[in-house]
């Protein structure tokens, strides 16, 4: 059954309207009154895995490749089947930041004869250790 324009709009607020009243994990009281506020109070997040001084850390030296944006490598904001999902270059690490209470920071470095490395920071999760032998 197809569904008129008009029909499809009402539920499609109703939808809208619904998501955005849902209280979230870390806004108490909803994307919509938050909106509203100059400051908003987020809730502390806990974390399950070790972060901080007891996370472990990816060795210096290792290649990595890193989880691309949506449309990041294609030049657009969206993200088609064929568009690569990791960088098709690989990196170095060049340095990680350690805060207490926080997941581990990496930080980029091209190898001679690539392009720029990002001027971003990864999390572990972010980042794909490729093998020496590869």
């Amino acid at each position: 059954m197809l569904l008129g324009n008009e029909t499809w709009e009402r539920r499609l607020r109703k939808v809208v309207q619904a998501i955005n009243n849902t209280p979230r994990r870390i806004i108490a009281n909803g994307p919509s009154h938050a909106v509203e506020l100059d400051e908003v109070n987020v809730k502390h997040v806990t974390y399950k895995s070790p972060v901080g001084l007891h996370e472990a850390r990816l060795p210096p030296g290792v290649k990595v490749r890193y989880l691309l944006f949506p449309g990041e490598d294609e030049g657009g904001n969206r993200r088609r089947a064929t568009d690569p999902i990791w960088s098709m270059e690989i990196y170095d690490i060049d340095r990680t930041v350690v805060i207490p209470r926080q997941p581990v920071l990496y930080y980029l470095t091209e190898t001679p004869g690539q392009r720029q490395a990002p001027r971003r920071n990864f999390v572990r999760e972010e980042l794909q250790v490729i093998p020496e032998d590869t």
